[in-house]
């Protein structure tokens, strides 16, 4: 959990500009006074960055690592959730130097799309196929949908339409499709360019509904669409006895909710969602 928390933080703090617009908005750990600081929040006016701090009457949002609006309480093995937490929107605002890259980088994916195919591509797709591990659980293996159903997906559309992923150090790669390395506020700038999203559950669910993006994100088990997504995307849950179990250690339960979310089904929603 890192860059799709402190998106949804912006939205946050939108709604209490909002409220309070001669406050300053910060997030973190008032108790300690510990200001979370990060490159999500550049050039956003509705929150600040530790180095634009002044000495004027101040919001903090409660959250911050191990403590998030989303969940009630976290244990070394599970997080348990708030069923009653509700999303915002959250925002982002890119640079003039961000919007030129992912002008360039789409530009890129075209001229790479006319030399490797014959025909027209229907639309512009992002895709994120892939979960960043982290050391503090096992979590990311619960949410993996499997990088080989992924391929079969890919194989299917690749020659309609125009998949562009972003890659970073533990992508899993898929073949045909454009594909470029960048950092995650030039890939949602990229995003910001295409015309649907697909992938899992996460940063890039939340910087889709950001930049106003329709997408279909898996979800399988672990974690309920119904208080962490978004009503412009197609979330494909699985409500089974179990659901959302929140598990940080490797977990039955998330294995069969993967396996139950078959290729046919994704495809069935994508080709749903892109008609809609």
């Amino acid at each position: 959990m890192g860059y799709g928390d402190e998106i949804m933080i912006t939205g946050y703090a939108k709604a209490l500009k909002q409220k309070y617009p001669n406050h300053q908005i910060v997030s973190g750990n008032e108790k300690s006074g510990v200001v979370i600081d990060t490159i999500i929040f550049n050039n956003n006016p509705n929150i600040k960055r530790f180095s634009k701090l002044k000495n004027t009457q101040t919001i903090w949002i409660d959250s911050y690592s191990g403590h998030r609006p989303y969940f009630i309480k976290e244990t070394e093995e599970k997080y348990y959730w708030n069923i009653n937490h509700k999303v915002a929107v959250g925002e982002l605002y890119f640079s003039e130097e961000e919007k030129q890259f992912a002008s360039n980088i789409i530009s890129n994916a075209k001229e790479w799309w006319g030399k490797e195919k014959n025909i027209k591509y229907k639309k512009i797709i992002f895709i994120e196929s892939s979960r960043i591990k982290t050391k503090k659980s096992n979590a990311s293996v619960n949410r993996n949908w499997g990088i080989e159903k992924w391929k079969s997906f890919i194989n299917i559309y690749k020659n309609e339409y125009l998949f562009i992923q972003s890659v970073f150090h533990d992508s899993d790669l898929l073949d045909g499709i454009y594909k470029f390395k960048s950092g995650f506020r030039d890939a949602c700038a990229v995003l910001k360019n295409c015309d649907y999203m697909i992938g899992v559950e996460g940063g890039f669910s939340h910087a889709s509904a950001a930049v106003n993006k329709k997408g279909l994100f898996i979800y399988g088990g672990w974690i309920d669409p119904k208080f962490i997504g978004y009503s412009n995307h197609k979330n494909i849950y699985i409500d089974i006895q179990g659901s959302p179990c929140g598990m940080k250690i490797a977990c039955e339960h998330c294995k069969k909710c993967n396996d139950i979310m078959t290729v046919e089904m994704i495809s069935k929603n994508f080709l749903e969602m892109i008609s809609d």
